[in-house]
């Protein structure tokens, strides 16, 4: 299921499209390779280590969804020529992604509050400086999330496998034709993509 939504700037009225799908958490194990994603983690991500959110912290995909009967991929993704009036190349990808990260979050959030929990579009963003860089515990256990990322899931493979789109990444002097965002809710219960699509547009109004 997809539909289409817009998000209004001070300088453009961007479109951008949700996707959602539908299965159970264990038909999502066969995307599960913790041990390299953590590895990738630790020499690309200057948060490895520096964040309870993420390897080598962040738990196994399996344990995370452990007890949950459905989990619910949400794929958002907005064509970067829409953002023509920004000039920089890299700007134009970090307005994009906060986009929708934003709204993504934002959703998530609320149906995890109604419904079950989380799995978010990247690292915990809760806390302006996580506890963790002072060797503290986490300020918000109950509130901290992770993306599939971080719980060792080949995000590539899954979303090709169910939306049959590529994540296209931004390169230095190349901007992909769109950028696109990846998240999801884990419920006991059923949730209609028409239900998901009435409550997205309830609560992202703007």
């Amino acid at each position: 299921m997809n539909f289409f939504c817009c998000a209004t700037t001070k300088s453009a009225t961007i479109k951008y499209v949700v996707e959602m799908y539908t299965s159970s958490p264990s038909g999502c194990f066969k995307y599960e390779d913790k041990t390299k994603f953590d590895n990738l983690c630790k020499k690309g991500c200057p948060n490895y280590s520096y964040k309870w959110s993420c390897p080598p912290y962040a738990p196994l995909f399996e344990d995370f969804v452990s007890g949950w009967e459905k989990i619910h991929i949400i794929f958002m993704h907005a064509d970067m020529i829409q953002f023509a009036y920004i000039q920089n190349d890299y700007l134009k990808i970090k307005a994009a992604n906060n986009m929708l990260k934003s709204r993504a979050d934002r959703f998530i959030r609320e149906m995890a509050n109604q419904h079950g929990k989380c799995i978010s579009t990247g690292s915990c963003r809760l806390c302006k400086s996580c506890k963790r860089k002072l060797n503290m515990p986490c300020a918000h256990p109950e509130l901290m999330t992770y993306s599939f990322e971080a719980l060792g899931i080949d995000v590539g493979r899954m979303i090709r496998d169910y939306f049959e789109k590529p994540l296209i990444w931004y390169k230095r002097n190349y901007l992909p034709e769109y950028t696109s965002v990846v998240c999801g809710i884990l419920t006991n219960e059923s949730l209609s993509e028409e239900y998901l699509q009435v409550m997205y547009k309830k609560y992202i109004t703007y």
